[in-house]
C-alpha cells in the first residue's frame, strides 16, 4: 500500500482565513499580556513594535531564550517589581487611603502605578488603591512565570474556541490540494494528516485516512505549547519544554515520515523548535547508500518564507540541500506565485489530475 504523509503547518490555517497567527493572539483579550510576571514583561518587550512579523516558532524560540536568561540570572532577582516594591504589596491593604497610611512607601506606590500594577481610586494619592493582582504580586517570579504561562495556554485555547465558527476560504490554495489529496486516496493509499495545528481540519477525512494532532486539539482543550527539550539548569523553568506538559503524548509523525512513499508540507516552517519531527526524514533522504526517490512537496507563502525553509533543510541535511534535490522529486510551491508562474503546481496537481484541461480549471477557481 502506497503512503502518503500531509504535514500541517500555521501556514495552512492562514490560508484558509484563519485568524491563528501570534500577533492575532497578542492583541485580543484572551492574552495575558497586562499580566505581571517577568515572562509576560520579556515576550511584551520583545515584540511590542514588529507583531507582523512574529510567528509562533518565534514564540517558541524565544521561550528558549528566557529560559537561557533565567540560566544566566537568578529568577530571584529577575522580577517586574523590585525588593521593596515586593515588602510593600505584602504589607499592603488597598482598602487603606493612601496618604498618611503609607507615606513611607511612596516611591514604591508611584514605581507600581507607573508600571500599571496599581491604580488609584478617586482622588489620586489622596485615594484608595486598586491593584488587580495582589495576591499573584505577593508570590515569587518563578511562580507568576508558571502561572503566566498557564495564562497562555488557557487563553490561547479560548481564543482559538471564540473564532473557530468563523467562515474559511473554500477557494483557498491550503482548502483546494489538502481536499484533492484526501478525495484522491483510494483503496490501495494510505493518508495520515499529522496537524501541528490546534484547530479542525475544514474536510472530513476519507475512510481509511487518519488525522493526529501533534500538539493537542483546542476541542479537547489539551494543546501544547512550549520549547523543545533542552538542558534547563534552572529546574524551576522545565514547565517551559512541550514535553514536561501532561497531555504531551506526540503521535508517530518520525515513523510514518521515514516509511512514506510520498511527503506533503503545507504552511509548515520546519523550524528549530520541530525539527526534532522532521531531521531523521531528511537525513535519511540525503544519506541512503541505495537511495529510492521520494516525492516531497513543500506549500509555502513567498520567497522569504522559502529561503528560510530551505534554511532550514541545509541544518537538517548537515548543509546538503543539494543532494536532498538529486536524490529525490523535491518541489516547493509558493502560493504567492499563483496567477504569474504556476508551473510546479500544474506538475503536482498532474500526479493527481490527469487532465490538463481540469488542472487549468482547478487553477482558475484559487482565491487570491
Amino acid at each position: 500500500m502506497r503512503k502518503i504523509v500531509l504535514i500541517i503547518g500555521n501556514g495552512y490555517d492562514l490560508d484558509l482565513g484563519r485568524k491563528t497567527s501570534y500577533k492575532n493572539f497578542w492583541e485580543s483579550t484572551f492574552c495575558p499580556r497586562d499580566y505581571p510576571a517577568p515572562l509576560i514583561a520579556h515576550l511584551n518587550g520583545k515584540w511590542k513594535d514588529d507583531l507582523d512579523a512574529v510567528k509562533w516558532y518565534d514564540l517558541e524560540n524565544e521561550l528558549f531564550n528566557y529560559a537561557q536568561k533565567i540560566q544566566q540570572k537568578s529568577p530571584k532577582y529577575y522580577d517586574v517589581i523590585t525588593q521593596e516594591e515586593a515588602k510593600f504589596l505584602k504589607a499592603v491593604n488597598p482598602d487603606c487611603l493612601v496618604r498618611g497610611y503609607y507615606n513611607d512607601y511612596e516611591e514604591q506606590i508611584q514605581n507600581l502605578y507607573k508600571k500599571g500594577f496599581l491604580f488609584f481610586n478617586d482622588g489620586g494619592f489622596n485615594a484608595s488603591m486598586d491593584i488587580p493582582y495582589l495576591s499573584d504580586l505577593r508570590e515569587s517570579a518563578v511562580w507568576r512565570d508558571q502561572n503566566a504561562f498557564k495564562l497562555i495556554k488557557n487563553g490561547l485555547n479560548k481564543y482559538l474556541q471564540n473564532i473557530k465558527h468563523e467562515n474559511i476560504r473554500n477557494g483557498s490554495l491550503a482548502f483546494a490540494i489538502s481536499n484533492l489529496i484526501n478525495e484522491s486516496t483510494d483503496s490501495n493509499q494510505e493518508l495520515k494528516i499529522y496537524n501541528f495545528n490546534y484547530t479542525e481540519l475544514p474536510f472530513d477525512p476519507n475512510e481509511g485516512n487518519s488525522v493526529h494532532y501533534v500538539h493537542g486539539d483546542n476541542e479537547q482543550e489539551n494543546i501544547i505549547i512550549g520549547t523543545r527539550d533542552h538542558e534547563f539548569l534552572d529546574e524551576n523553568y522545565d514547565f517551559l519544554q512541550k514535553s514536561f506538559d501532561p497531555d504531551f503524548n506526540p503521535p508517530a509523525v518520525v515513523y510514518d515520515l521515514l516509511e512514506a512513499d510520498e511527503v506533503l508540507i503545507f504552511g509548515h516552517s520546519l523550524g528549530w523548535n520541530d525539527n526534532q519531527y522532521f531531521r531523521s526524514f531528511f537525513m535519511q533522504r540525503t544519506a541512503a547508500e541505495k537511495p529510492i526517490k521520494k516525492t516531497i512537496t513543500i506549500f509555502t507563502r513567498d520567497e522569504k518564507s522559502e529561503r528560510e525553509i530551505k534554511r532550514a533543510l541545509q541544518t537538517m541535511t548537515s548543509y546538503n540541500l543539494s543532494a536532498l534535490y538529486a536524490m529525490n522529486e523535491l518541489r516547493i510551491i509558493k502560493s504567492s506565485d499563483i496567477g504569474k508562474r504556476a508551473g510546479n503546481l500544474k506538475e503536482f496537481l498532474m500526479r493527481y489530475i490527469k487532465d490538463e484541461v481540469q488542472v487549468r480549471r482547478f487553477i482558475g477557481r484559487l482565491v487570491y
